[in-house]
């Protein structure tokens, strides 16, 4: 999940986004509910949008992981 200013697109709205594993549905516009497990990592710029998916990638192994530990 995250919950910022989307620097790295000089964003400046808050806003909430979270990335749903294992799934394709559209759940824009859906009410849904989300529970905060861990904090991966902290909001920060990226120089490239490739640097920015690689992060996003490394994020959900992490989240993967810890989850499957319970």
């Amino acid at each position: 999940m995250s919950i910022g200013t989307n620097p790295t697109f000089s964003g400046r709205t808050r806003t909430v986004e979270a990335f749903v594993l294992d799934t394709a549905a559209d759940l824009y516009g859906q009410h849904v509910a989300l529970d905060f497990v861990a904090r991966i990592r902290g909001q920060r710029k990226f120089d490239t949008v490739k640097g920015l998916v690689a992060a996003m990638g490394e994020d959900t192994e992490r989240a993967r992981n810890l989850l499957s530990a319970g």
